[in-house]
């Protein structure tokens, strides 16, 4: 135990970032890697399907199950005994019981699913069940829980755009979201009162992946979903507009760009600014229909400025999985597909040489002319202290 340490700890309860009453013992100990996490959320989803069937064998023997409230009933009581004992600080700390509440909280969720939309798919139902995974997202205390919640709201969101006719606004939500939840987390957090900023920090980062998820998800689904109808409304097939839905995503990765500069202290207006942003422009009308394209290229970038290496490894993997199911899906010849993408790559050769010629190239030669400057200061320097030396009697 360092002065060191103990001195960041309290610098990091006192601006709200960890949890007042904790240690370094506390710390070390719940230090868990995020791949155990994924894995005891993932053991938690498989108990809770396990859990599920064995309290519907039970409860189908009574009356309970009949009625939409005595299931949705059901769905609300195990739902809050999960919280309770999401809440329990010994609980946390254990992965059994952090494993068992999962599951219970997990088959209550399934059973409020069965009870709203036992009856079919209505607006309403979408509303409340988005409000339940919103509350769920900021009272649950665990990681994976509200990664997956969140998830859940998101996609419902989705949802609901293409239920009203409106799919175009999907994506530039979605990078909106991402954009916030990643670039402008610690300015929000600021002024967020100092008692709820810890748990405020959990769930931004738990909305901050989720968010990169779905949007990755997304870019490439509605592609798909414009020939199997698989967003279809009620009363007409599915109708995509590329070019609205791209401009959108356009301007929101523009957002994202500024807040980057803004980071760096580089004016919009420079030139390295403006071709940062003539980059973006074209990147986002030659990639109109190689679909995910601008989403994965906002996620990787995003992730680089943040130092997020599984978020980057995440765009990283859709962006070659969605370059493969681009080329082979069978709308097209390979002969088109194969211009379109040599004239992207290309493209984003072109912009890569560009920005190092006039950006980087520019501040290397400031930087080498800066220290030669210095160095002549010092040589002449020294050169008149010798002379100055030598005149002395």
């Amino acid at each position: 135990m360092t002065d060191y340490s103990q001195q960041a700890l309290i610098e990091l309860k006192r601006i709200g970032l960890v949890d007042g009453n904790a240690t370094l013992d506390s710390q070390s100990s719940d230090n868990t890697p995020w791949y155990l996490q994924v894995f005891f959320g993932l053991s938690g989803v498989f108990a809770s399907l396990l859990f599920l069937a064995f309290l519907t064998l039970i409860l189908v023997e009574t009356n309970i199950l009949d009625s939409t409230a005595g299931i949705f009933i059901v769905g609300a009581v195990l739902s809050a005994a999960g919280g309770v004992m999401f809440h329990n600080e010994h609980i946390r700390q254990s992965p059994f019981w952090n494993g068992l509440a999962f599951a219970i909280s997990g088959a209550g969720q399934v059973y409020i699913v069965i009870a709203l939309f036992m009856e079919g798919i209505q607006p309403i139902s979408l509303w409340l069940f988005l409000l339940i995974q919103i509350i769920l997202t900021i009272l649950m205390p665990n990681f994976v829980y509200r990664l997956l919640s969140s998830a859940i709201a998101l996609g419902c969101l989705v949802y609901m755009l293409s239920y009203y006719g409106i799919p175009e606004f999907s994506l530039g939500l979605l990078a909106l979201v991402v954009i916030v939840a990643n670039l402008q987390r610690y300015s929000l957090l600021q002024r967020v009162p100092h008692k709820v900023r810890f748990a405020a920090f959990d769930m931004s980062k738990a909305v901050a992946y989720s968010s990169a998820l779905v949007l990755l998800g997304v870019s490439v689904y509605f592609i798909v979903s414009e020939s199997t109808y698989a967003f279809a409304t009620y009363n007409e097939g599915f109708h995509y507009n590329y070019y609205l839905a791209q401009g959108l995503l356009t301007l929101a990765s523009l957002y994202a760009a500024y807040l980057i500069l803004s980071r760096y202290q580089i004016k919009t207006l420079s030139a390295a600014g403006l071709l940062i942003v003539s980059a973006l422009a074209v990147l986002g009308m030659i990639s109109i229909y190689v679909s995910g394209l601008l989403a994965t290229s906002l996620v990787i970038v995003i992730a680089m400025a943040n130092s997020q290496r599984i978020l980057l490894g995440a765009g990283v993997f859709a962006l070659v999985g969605y370059v493969f199911w681009y080329y082979y899906q069978l709308d097209t010849s390979l002969l088109v597909k194969s211009i379109s993408m040599l004239i992207i790559g290309i493209s984003l050769l072109l912009m890569r040489w560009l920005l190092i010629k006039h950006y980087f190239a520019d501040k290397t030669a400031l930087s080498n002319r800066t220290t030669g400057n210095i160095t002549n200061r010092s040589n002449d320097r020294s050169i008149s202290q010798d002379i100055s030396r030598k005149e002395r009697p």
